[in-house]
């Protein structure tokens, strides 16, 4: 019996150091002030991103990527191409075909029609592939929320390893959000 408990601990100690040995480290901030609850849209807009490695994402990809990503998330999410596609429609200015400069300037002007807020992903993928996801208020571009992420040393720069991190910002996201309403009710 005393050996069969030995065992089960060491099976538990492998198991639970196995999930800490494989989890992505990451940082969640919530700016001073910010009310992530009233978010209720959210637009993604182009990420801040340049291929490194041929067998990684191209820019395109990626951005489709933190679209797709938003399905764990029970948020409205809209994507680049449908505000971009909204943009054009409205102002007939399609950003696209704009330098990243400018397309950055208009899309930040417009993005307020059509979310609350919007997601801005910038990538280091010099070394370890690092996500940066930095979310704004749409019209003031005041800082609302940021989630780092970086991959695993034995995660290479793939999509799914992509979409999990981006997976992850959503996941961290909302549980700011809800972790914020409850301390909101709590201080009523």
């Amino acid at each position: 019996m005393k050996k069969i408990v030995q065992m089960l601990i060491v099976l538990c100690l492998v198991v639970f150091g196995t999930q800490a040995a494989f989890a992505n480290a990451d940082k969640t901030t919530v700016q001073d002030g910010a009310d992530i609850t009233s978010i209720k849209r959210l637009a993604v807009a182009a990420p801040r991103y340049q291929q490194v490695d041929p067998q990684s994402p191209d820019k395109a990809m990626l951005t489709q990527i933190i679209f797709d990503a938003s399905r764990v998330s029970h948020s409205y999410v809209a994507s680049y191409d449908k505000v971009a596609a909204d943009i054009k429609t409205a102002s007939n200015v399609d950003i696209k075909s704009l330098d990243r400069r400018q397309a950055a300037k208009v899309f930040k002007e417009n993005v307020g029609n059509y979310a609350d807020a919007y997601v801005v992903l910038t990538v280091a993928n010099s070394g370890r592939t690092t996500f940066f996801f930095d979310v704004y208020k749409a019209g003031s571009d005041e800082l609302l929320f940021t989630y780092e992420i970086r991959a695993n040393s034995n995660e290479g720069n793939t999509v799914a390893t992509y979409n999990n991190m981006c997976e992850q910002f959503y996941k961290h996201f909302e549980r700011a959000a809800t972790d914020q309403y409850k301390n909101s009710i709590k201080k009523k």
